[in-house]
């Protein structure tokens, strides 16, 4: 899978004026952000508003129109790997683990993920129940009870799409550039198309749209816009909330604890740690945790 939605990466996901993202779009921008501001460009400025690497413990809610709701708690390690890394001459992206923490009934249930640049990705599901690892196409492979998937979550890298700009929007108010990304066949994307609304001053993601493969728009991405903040240098949206258009349920969000740029060597990224019953995390990372509505804490 050449992985992400930048609402998640970079929720892993600001502004210096009020928004409400959670408000339709659809208001033209008379005034184009900056005419010539390519769509790749734009895209790319979105990314590089994301950490280098990110340890995150993700609070999640699901719920329906009858008003049902089921809480779901993950934790979730990425790196990425720059150009002038060796990881990234050797044809590697970036890596992803993530490991379900709660409900009880499938903690320590899990996925690997290693982002190739040229080479089919390396994906595993685990199945704690089962003490069984396989290797699938994670793509549509859903979080258990919610709106996402594991491409959802997963931090998307350039290469994944290409990109064209569509004309200028605004959400809640604030102009945003609207980019349109079409996965690439190599990407075997369960979408066909996402339209991305991101801001022209930090360019945080405010909303995402999603159409799956009968051209029928089924999601959308919002970012709350009271939790969008600076947090070690990158701004990013605290919470957000997925729905499912046709099935009229949603998918909240939180990144309750962020460890900002860890040292994240390979060895967090394997089958090995991923089969773990005690998942390992680096010794100094609980010096670095930054608890998102209070301060700094622990990841436990």
């Amino acid at each position: 899978m050449k992985s992400s939605n930048p609402l998640l990466a970079c929720v892993a996901i600001v502004l210096a004026v009020p928004i409400r993202a959670d408000l339709p779009s659809g208001d033209a921008v008379p005034t184009p952000l900056e005419p010539g501001l390519t769509a790749d460009a734009i895209y790319q400025r979105a990314l590089e508003n994301r950490f280098r690497s990110a340890v995150q413990d993700l609070e999640i809610v699901s719920g329906d129109r009858a008003g049902r709701e089921q809480p779901l708690r993950l934790l979730m390690l990425w790196k990425r790997y720059p150009e002038d890394t060796e990881e990234a001459r050797n044809g590697v992206l970036s890596r992803t683990l993530v490991r379900y923490l709660e409900p009880a009934d499938i903690r320590g249930t899990g996925y690997l993920v290693i982002n190739k640049r040229d080479a089919p990705n390396d994906q595993f599901v685990y199945f704690s129940s089962m003490r069984r690892t396989r290797r699938i196409n994670l793509r549509s492979e859903g979080v258990v009870g919610t709106d996402l998937s594991v491409e959802d979550i997963v931090p998307r890298e350039m290469e994944e799409a290409t990109y064209t700009r569509m004309p200028d929007e605004r959400v809640g108010g604030e102009p945003c550039y609207v980019i349109e990304a079409i996965p690439v066949p190599d990407a075997h994307s369960q979408y066909t198309k996402l339209w991305i609304y991101v801001e022209g001053t930090h360019f945080v993601p405010l909303r995402t749209r999603y159409w799956d493969q009968g051209g029928l728009e089924i999601k959308e991405l919002a970012a709350e816009q009271d939790s969008i903040r600076e947090l070690g240098g990158i701004w990013l949206p605290i919470r957000a909330t997925m729905r499912h258009l046709i099935q009229e349920t949603y998918t909240e969000l939180h990144v309750a604890r962020l460890a900002p740029d860890p040292d994240l060597p390979k060895k967090f990224f394997t089958q090995r740690q991923l089969e773990s019953r005690r998942m390992r995390l680096p010794k100094n990372l609980l010096e670095e945790v930054i608890d998102t509505d209070q301060g700094t804490t622990s990841m436990r």
